[in-house]
């Protein structure tokens, strides 16, 4: 991508940890977790806040591992990393007023000391939950602000930080609603100088030009730290070509009342 947007008033963004480059033995390992979700429902409330189901489906050809992380005046999720195998589902309760991020890692191993790792979405905890950490870019990041402004959840599916695996966005029930994806697999068409690569060569990830090259133009920094020198770049272009509806150069944020979603990896 191009250069850093401004961040929507709706959607807290952290720094991510920086991408890595996984090396050394590793032997693949399935990751099985499980969770008992709850919900709560203020009793007498005149406006009442209910929480939200988000049901994950895999699509993919290969396990992927969604994460969890919640704005830091947020709870956590009850679940902050599961495994879910390819045709699988899951759903996962978040409680009211939620805000945070999810994302996919895949590509998970453990080393000779049973430490997890994934090449990519990597949180760096060394266990399936990420307990708190944000995942290493690049990854395709969803975003919600649950019951914000006037009851409204507020959502996007952002490349901001670059692009690792595929993923929709679907309101159920609700109104007023829209849906939001990232369809496409950017990593067949990512440029070689984006490119985040594993051991093996293949392209597990498409880096944001301000994340591959650090450089003022394309971070949006110092003389282009405004609206008008931060300009669009062919690489902002590329991904917002390939995902038109994904928060990139342009912000992408949807909004929805009282709805549970439906997110799919490689939908």
């Amino acid at each position: 991508m191009g250069h850093q947007p401004n961040i929507s008033r709706h959607l807290r963004r952290r720094p991510d940890l920086r991408s890595v480059i996984i090396t050394g033995s590793m032997h693949a390992f399935l990751c099985h977790c499980y969770v008992v979700c709850s919900c709560t429902t203020p009793v007498g409330a005149s406006s009442c806040a209910h929480s939200t189901t988000f049901n994950f489906k895999n699509n993919c050809p290969d396990p992927v591992w969604p994460a969890s992380l919640n704005d830091s005046d947020k709870g956590a999720l009850s679940q902050t990393g599961f495994q879910l195998d390819s045709g699988a589902s899951f759903s996962l309760d978040a409680p009211p007023a939620w805000g945070g991020r999810l994302w996919a890692r895949h590509k998970c191993s453990t080393d000779s000391s049973g430490r997890f790792s994934f090449l990519s979405g990597d949180c760096g905890t060394g266990h399936v939950a990420c307990n708190g950490a944000g995942g290493a870019s690049p990854t395709t990041l969803v975003e919600f602000t649950l019951q914000g402004d006037g009851g409204n959840d507020f959502y996007d599916v952002s490349c901001v930080n670059g692009f690792n695996v595929p993923v929709s966005v679907v309101p159920s029930g609700g109104s007023n609603c829209d849906s939001t994806s990232c369809r496409t697999n950017i990593n067949a068409r990512c440029p070689t100088e984006l490119q985040m690569l594993a051991p093996d060569g293949s392209v597990v990830g498409c880096k944001s030009a301000c994340l591959a090259f650090d450089t003022d133009e394309y971070c949006c920094r110092g003389q282009y730290g405004s609206p008008d020198t931060c300009k669009p770049t062919s690489y902002s272009k590329m991904f917002k070509d390939a995902c038109p509806q994904a928060y990139s150069y342009k912000s992408s944020t949807f909004t929805c009342v009282g709805a549970n979603y439906d997110i799919t990896y490689c939908p």
